[in-house]
């Protein structure tokens, strides 16, 4: 007798990025001397985690009903102009004149994917995600029985388009409808970020299946750390406006991300497409979901948004403070990208954010012997490892790339 529900029973939380971690705390605490690169979360080069100075100026200014009262389910409508704002920027009208926009705030940018699977995808459909993807992809599809399907993300150097077709003409095909998630830019984990030429295609494409309903879901976490710059970033969003009826865009943002604030859990789902209707009924389910799930985002982070929306000095501040962050980045990617070019060390296409994968047939091994003989820890991938530069101060990080090359076979 099963007193666990069907869809419960079975799952279990492994190999998660977060039991990496607590080894990695564990084995400081022995005393040994730890590269802990498990984590997407930034220190700077002194070692130390700091939240950013403009964010916790707003938090201690503000009145205690803004900081630990019940937020709105839907966010209100400050915080969703906030969000367009800080999304689109100078892209905003643009974006808006095209497309209808909704915006719903979810627990970080993991509640905003999660929501998106659940809003468009029945039990026994399948979602499409490359071959390397963050892991919670597929707990997140399993969590609502969900299938993932995977397409190999390069061909060399490049997004590989032609199979990101085949594999998408055969769960169109099968399941009448297609979604897919993508994260870009500074793509988890190989910090590749898709030209607009590249998300243009993909939307071209998307287009093309005029019979068969779409969803891109759009996973923008890293947004700020493109070093292609935040303009730029923004620009390539006005992409999104060519998508046609039949494809719905489902844009998954990270406050917490964005302002390095990763326990405080905020993100915001932002459903888009040319038909008001179709924007107007998602937003009514996602009120509902919210409310039925986790009721009430982070009040304190609504707040903090709405008060950069409406203080220019504040969002320069801020823009500097995360333009620290991407200069630290750029300096520890120049680093490992160097030093594994002398040492043979293969890695994939790098182009910004927190992560450098590289490619390792026998990565359980080869992460075994890193734990083992060095102390080094990283993150699994399918046949490769990630390496966390966004946890690594430029002092630990070299010679890194070398010794990752002693236990990483060609």
């Amino acid at each position: 007798m099963k007193i666990i529900s069907k869809r419960a029973a079975g799952k279990t939380l492994s190999g998660d990025s977060f039991s990496f971690a607590q080894q990695a705390k564990a084995a400081k605490r022995a005393g040994f001397d730890v590269l802990d690169a498990t984590l997407g979360t930034f220190y700077y080069d002194d070692g130390s985690f700091r939240g950013f100075e403009a964010v916790k100026e707003i938090f201690r200014s503000l009145p205690d009903e803004d900081y630990f009262s019940y937020a709105p389910i839907a966010g209100g409508i400050p915080f969703a102009s906030a969000v367009l704002d800080w999304v689109f920027r100078a892209s905003r009208t643009a974006i808006e004149k095209e497309m209808a926009a909704r915006v719903v705030p979810t627990p970080g940018g993991t509640g905003a994917i999660s929501s998106a699977v659940f809003l468009t995808l029945d039990h026994g459909k399948s979602v499409l995600i490359p071959d390397l993807a963050w892991g919670p992809y597929d707990g997140i599809a399993a969590n609502f029985g969900v299938r993932t399907e995977r397409f190999k993300f390069f061909a060399g150097n490049v997004f590989n388009f032609e199979d990101f077709r085949l594999k998408g003409e055969a769960v169109a095909q099968r399941d009448g409808k297609l979604a897919v998630i993508i994260n870009d830019p500074c793509h988890n984990p190989t910090g590749y970020t898709l030209s607009p030429g590249e998300l243009s295609r993909i939307i071209a494409y998307l287009n093309e299946k005029k019979d068969t309903p779409c969803v891109l879901i759009y996973d923008i976490a890293y947004l700020d750390y493109s070093n292609e710059g935040r303009e730029a970033a923004r620009r390539k969003l006005e992409i999104l406006t060519k998508a046609e009826p039949h494809v719905l865009i489902a844009v998954a943002f990270s406050a917490s991300k964005s302002f390095c604030a990763y326990g405080q859990r905020l993100g915001a789902l932002i459903m888009m497409n040319k038909n008001e209707d179709v924007v107007e009924e998602l937003f009514r389910s996602l009120a509902f979901h919210a409310r039925h799930s986790w009721n009430n985002a982070n009040r304190a982070m609504i707040s903090m948004m709405t008060a950069i929306a409406a203080d220019e000095g504040l969002r320069r501040r801020l823009d500097d403070e995360i333009d620290i962050v991407v200069g630290e980045l750029r300096e520890r990617s120049a680093i490992f990208l160097a030093e594994a070019k002398s040492a043979g060390l293969a890695v994939y296409p790098y182009h910004g954010g927190f992560f450098l994968t590289v490619p390792a047939r026998d990565n359980e091994k080869t992460l075994r012997d890193l734990r083992e003989k060095e102390h080094f820890y990283f993150l699994p991938f399918r046949e490769s490892l990630r390496v966390a530069i966004c946890a690594i101060p430029k002092n630990k990080l070299k010679g890194v790339a070398a010794t990752v090359k002693k236990y990483c076979p060609d």
